[in-house]
């Protein structure tokens, strides 16, 4: 019997709900929200919720190597959505989007010393590696807790 949360349903589900929290932010940051407010709608939440996820989804499926397999749904989740999220920074630039989070001054795309496409694809670049880093560790950490834990549930319940 195939479990209800499989592995690709679960990076489906995740990648949907990114893509959600991106167009939401935005439309948010770009009515003039308080940042407070648009914070909220960020895809980091996802790095802590989806590495539980696949926990589960992994351990449904009785995987071997659990934790491997774990490491590659984070790193290619965190992989996806920072290149969405790298997309938004693009089209800032060239949209000239005013919400803090797209300034050069707060290490964005948007402004007067941001000017060649080198620069541009830089930063895009430089900051999904300093996410996908990020969400990685997270993803370690919160992944792990969630594979013993199931792991303990299904040993109990055997």
């Amino acid at each position: 019997m195939e479990s209800m949360w499989n592995e690709s349903k679960a990076m489906k589900v995740g990648l949907i709900a990114a893509v959600l929290l991106i167009v939401v932010r935005i439309l948010l940051e770009l009515i003039g929200a308080p940042v407070s407010v648009a914070s909220i709608f960020g895809v980091v939440w996802l790095y802590f919720i989806m590495p539980a996820v696949f926990a589960v989804a992994i351990k449904n499926a009785g995987h071997d190597r659990a934790f491997g397999r774990l490491m590659k749904d984070v790193v290619l989740f965190a992989a996806y959505t920072r290149i969405m999220v790298a997309i938004t920074y693009i089209a800032a630039h060239y949209l000239n989007w005013t919400a803090a989070r797209f300034s050069a001054a707060q290490g964005g795309t948007v402004g007067q010393e941001i000017q060649t496409l080198q620069q541009l694809l830089f930063i895009a670049g430089r900051n999904a590696a300093i996410w996908i880093v990020m969400a990685a560790i997270l993803g370690a950490i919160v992944g792990s807790i969630s594979l013993l834990v199931k792991g303990k549930r299904m040993k109990a319940i055997a």
